[in-house]
């Protein structure tokens, strides 16, 4: 890594754009030499870091990510993301060493102000093989013993990240440009370059996320988008209101009942009528033709006959 991760119409456009299209969204570094501070890497155009969580001895003074330090960046405006690395290959120790490591990331993290709930992306620091990604996976899947698998990223060249992708043992991935041949994982969340700076007197590798998340602790979600437009939300209304009235309290035409009870209300009655007609109709035949006009002038006329 350094010298010594409506709305349907959004995402559809997403899917049609060819991947190369897609243009970073934020500039940032990651560093194990020393620790060039927030002022520094604000000054220098980045604003997130990828901080290990892994001690790098004498050699990699400025590795290890610490409480100080997180205030610091913090105090900057500058994101922090997660990163464990001990040794280059140290994930063909497979599931127990996943869940150590992964253990111990986590206690890390939470004793710098991280959140237990964001990602950490574990390393593969070297080329590896379609038969190393057995190993791989597995530690990958210790470490979701812990994080949980959707907690749970890998940094590497673009073949093992690839495969655990395929493979969904991880969620997150970081792609070094190392061990890549030029090719390129676009569902990655993290490219990280071949490029470095000297930031505050550290050298340091520049990365570039393409995702709005990419495991940054301060990361929250914006509220979903509606799922109507207003103009959509204002018609919905209209039809609610004629359904129900005004104030929704009912329609006083129909007796404040709202538009479908009072349909219901006329059919019954239509119903009841209809019954009534026909009982009359039933009456009328039952008497001889001749007679149903002098009983209709009796019942009509005041102390006729009922």
């Amino acid at each position: 890594m350094v010298a010594g991760h409506g709305r349907f119409h959004r995402r559809l456009a997403e899917l049609s754009d060819p991947p190369t299209k897609v243009a970073p969204v934020r500039k940032g570094l990651d560093y194990a030499g020393g620790r060039p501070g927030g002022a520094a890497i604000r000054a220098a155009g980045y604003d997130f870091v990828v901080r290990y969580l892994s001690d790098g001895g004498p050699s990699l003074p400025g590795k290890l990510l610490t409480p100080a330090e997180a205030v610091d960046l913090r105090a900057y405006g500058i994101s922090i993301v997660s990163n464990w690395e001990t040794t280059a290959n140290r994930m063909l120790d497979g599931y127990v060493a996943g869940v150590n490591d992964a253990s111990i990331a986590l206690r890390q993290v939470l004793a710098c102000g991280g959140r237990f709930d964001r990602p950490i992306y574990f390393s593969v620091d070297f080329d590896a093989t379609p038969a190393d990604q057995v190993p791989i996976d597995d530690y990958l899947r210790g470490a979701a013993s812990i994080l949980g698998a959707h907690n749970v990223g890998i940094y590497g060249g673009y073949w093992p990240i690839h495969r655990a992708l395929d493979n969904k043992t991880a969620a997150w991935t970081w792609q070094t440009d190392a061990w890549s041949g030029g090719n390129i994982e676009f569902r990655r969340n993290l490219h990280q370059l071949v490029r470095q700076v000297v930031v505050g007197g550290v050298a340091c590798d520049v990365n570039e996320a393409f995702t709005a998340d990419f495991g940054q602790w301060d990361y929250y979600p914006t509220q979903e988008e509606p799922d109507v437009t207003p103009e959509q939300d204002a018609i919905l209304r209209d039809i609610q209101t004629q359904l129900r009235g005004p104030n929704l309290d009912g329609w006083p035409q129909l007796g404040n009942r709202t538009l479908v009870d009072g349909l219901a209300a006329a059919l019954t009655r239509i119903d009841e009528l209809e019954k009534e007609v026909e009982k009359l109709n039933g009456e009328l035949l039952d008497r001889p033709w001749w007679q149903w006009p002098i009983s209709f002038i009796e019942s009509i006329v005041p102390g006729g006959k009922n």
